[in-house]
């Protein structure tokens, strides 16, 4: 059956089963946190919700979760199936058509076909487009992961800052500094400040190898080469993201990097004014374009596999990269989302720049959450 985003008149209650540490649906619906399955189903038109966990998890999904009503698997047998679980609840209820989001199991879904029940997947549900809009409440967990974020990035400039030279390579005490033991340190900030890095280690990448935009980075850190420094801390209480991006280098870089940096700040800066409710995704993202495309750099958009070869931002909350896609679409930006605006330059024979500030779109502008200095020469 194919996938459907058409908006339903009369919905169908929707059917979860699944984790929550990864899931950010989930615990968004449930504000429970488990790492093995469990069973939601919600009743948008009656605003009620059902939470079905196993007897293990039940005082505590009672204690923690903010559904109507919570009940055992105990209450329908012992080692009873999970398809055969969901199928007395739907009988209990009266269901026989669902809506179930597009990653449900599909050998779940077959089983209760077979029982006759109308299993319909949707792109998107109710609670992915809730989460694009942060209420107050967010945008304050948000800010606490963002300082914690630039604590962790003060810790690391601080660390290649006082490191000394020697044959183009930075030392700490005499030791060759390592992308691995400045990542260490932000590591431990982060944990400092109650935070963990789900979203991947943290990048410190340097020289060319900074040209490839997720590699984390290994071995030494050079003097006068581009050293891009990636961070994105999650509460561990709270479960929210943060992210920012910095690009620095320890002593006078050359010529192309300056003016790469030189590039990417001002299509940041310009893409961050063009920012605020109604301005769509892709004009955002084609203006950064536009400003790469005009100083000779290649672009995504023209097919260029170096220069700007990813969009320009996404948004950020329970999940690190999540709605809206701030890249080539018509999504109308919207009071209350959180994105990150992150344009970038590479070049396998130079490295790479990239600079990251994650900001709330207003009605007549943005907040920028971020407030750690951008400076490439350190």
């Amino acid at each position: 059956m194919a996938v459907t985003n058409k908006p339903n008149t009369k919905a169908k209650p929707l059917l979860m089963v699944s984790e929550s540490m990864r899931n950010a649906d989930m615990y968004y619906a449930t504000r429970f946190l488990a790492a093995d399955p469990f069973i939601y189903l919600c009743f948008p038109q009656e605003g009620k919700d059902i939470l079905i966990v196993s007897q293990m998890e039940y005082e505590r999904a009672i204690k923690e979760s903010i559904v109507n009503e919570v009940r055992s698997t105990l209450d329908y047998g012992y080692k009873i199936k999970t398809e055969e679980l969901i199928a007395k609840i739907l009988q209990e209820e009266s269901i026989n058509a669902i809506e179930v989001p597009e990653y449900f199991p599909l050998f779940t879904a077959d089983a209760l076909r077979n029982k006759g029940i109308e299993v319909v997947p949707v792109e998107e549900v109710i609670m992915t487009k809730e989460r694009a809009i942060k209420d107050e409440q967010e945008l304050n967990y948000l800010r606490k992961a963002q300082r914690a974020c630039e604590h962790a990035m003060e810790t690391a400039i601080a660390v290649i800052k006082k490191s000394s030279v020697k044959d183009n390579l930075l030392l700490e005490n005499g030791e060759v500094l390592t992308s691995e033991r400045v990542k260490a340190c932000i590591e431990h900030a982060l944990i400092d400040s109650g935070c963990t890095s789900d979203g991947g280690e943290p990048i410190v990448a340097c020289g060319k190898s900074a040209a490839d935009p997720h590699f984390t980075g290994c071995g030494p850190i050079f003097a006068y080469e581009p050293i891009i420094m990636d961070i994105s801390p999650r509460l561990k209480t709270e479960r929210y993201f943060a992210d920012m991006t910095r690009t620095v280098v320890k002593g006078a870089p050359e010529k192309e990097i300056k003016e790469m940096y030189e590039a990417v700040k001002h299509a940041q800066d310009a893409a961050l004014a063009l920012v605020k409710e109604g301005v769509t995704c892709k004009e955002v993202h084609n203006l950064v374009c536009d400003i790469f495309e005009e100083r000779g750099y290649g672009t995504i958009r023209k097919g260029s596999k170096k220069g700007f070869i990813h969009s320009v931002g996404h948004g950020v909350g329970l999940n690190l990269h999540e709605n809206p896609k701030v890249a080539d679409n018509d999504y109308e930006l919207r009071k209350g989302n959180v994105i990150a605006i992150e344009p970038g330059l590479y070049d396998p024979e130079v490295g790479g720049v990239r600079l990251e500030d994650m900001v709330l779109v207003l009605k007549n502008g943005c907040e920028n959450l971020t407030r750690f200095e951008k400076k490439l020469v350190i």
